[in-house]
């Protein structure tokens, strides 16, 4: 793949390289500059709402870190190698956010399966069909029978909106599936840099750079944040 982290040969500008590719490196041999956004790509929406709320209410996240700024102006190459790097893992915002919605598809796949078997899953879907029904009509009704009366096509319209309010808030409850958290695409993008702070310090170990161990912690302390939201996430799952 042609992009700013490969060489024109297709082996990695930063990481390991070696000649012979019949096997792969062992563990330990060299750092991993994609262990960090290879793991972010298998992180479900669970876990990046947690870790974004983790985020939020973390102080160290309330103003850029003077030491990552300083870290990601003195090596500019080695950060756009970062982002493509997790560029070619994540894809783009929206392409994270459709990955992340697969994990979350997978882990409630089970529940899914026993929520048909059960018989619950077609009583949900004959209630949304009646839901439907029920705020379709009674506007097309009074736009037949009263076009020019405004104030009743308002109060139709209000009716419904409440109706829709109410009866998905009904149908979201009696379907016993846990509610697909909100993400904003602004925090998730915080995350996303984080997952880049965390990549350029890999990218500039693995090279041998000189980083203090302050400006690496800094750099790391945004993935670790995000990292130890998911485990408890996945702790809750079980």
């Amino acid at each position: 793949m042609n992009n700013e982290y490969n060489l024109t040969d297709g082996s990695p500008r930063y990481g390991a390289r070696s000649d012979d590719h019949s096997s792969p490196p062992t563990p330990g041999d060299a750092l991993r500059v994609e262990e960090t956004p290879e793991a972010a790509a298998r992180l479900g929406l669970d876990h990046l709402a947690a870790a974004i709320d983790r985020r939020l209410t973390s102080f160290w996240a309330d103003r850029e870190n003077p030491l990552v700024v300083q870290l990601r102006k003195a090596y500019p190459e080695e950060l756009a190698a970062a982002r493509a790097l997790v560029k070619l893992h994540l894809g783009s915002q929206r392409q994270w956010r459709i990955k992340a919605q697969a994990v979350r598809d997978k882990h409630l796949a089970e529940t899914m399966r026993r929520r048909r078997a059960s018989g619950s899953a077609l009583e949900i879907m004959f209630l949304r069909l009646g839901l439907i029904i029920a705020l379709i009509a009674p506007p097309v009704y009074v736009v037949a029978t009263s076009r020019d009366d405004i104030l009743k096509l308002v109060l139709t319209g209000a009716v419904c909106m409440a109706a829709a309010y109410l009866g998905g808030h009904f149908i979201t409850i009696r379907s016993r599936i846990p509610v697909t958290p909100n993400i904003y695409g602004p925090w998730l993008r915080e995350l996303r840099e984080d997952v880049v702070n965390a990549t350029l310090v890999a990218i500039l170990q693995n090279k041998g750079a000189a980083i203090e161990p302050a400006t690496a912690a800094a750099g790391r302390r945004g993935w670790d944040s995000i990292a130890s939201a998911a485990r408890a996430v996945e702790a809750l799952q079980g």
